[in-house]
């Protein structure tokens, strides 16, 4: 499942909560009434998706399923 299922449980975690915030927030239809709010909550999740991510990943550690190509050797 580890060849499926790419990433730390953490990531997973994250994924799962920004979808619960997005679902609670279209269930509210809160980019509908107050639009400002909604871009506000949609980046702040956005950072702090990005940077969760950076700070629990290691340097050299794959996050993709094939490897980046370093096309600076060449």
């Amino acid at each position: 499942m580890s060849h499926i299922f790419l990433g730390k449980p953490i990531h997973w975690l994250i994924f799962a909560i920004i979808m619960g915030v997005l679902a609670w927030l279209g269930a509210g239809l809160v980019q509908t009434r107050d639009y400002s709010f909604f871009l506000f909550i949609l980046v702040a999740l956005t950072a702090g998706a990005v940077a969760a991510i950076m700070l629990t990943t290691r340097k050299g550690e794959q996050v993709t399923r094939e490897p980046f190509r370093d096309d600076s050797t060449d």
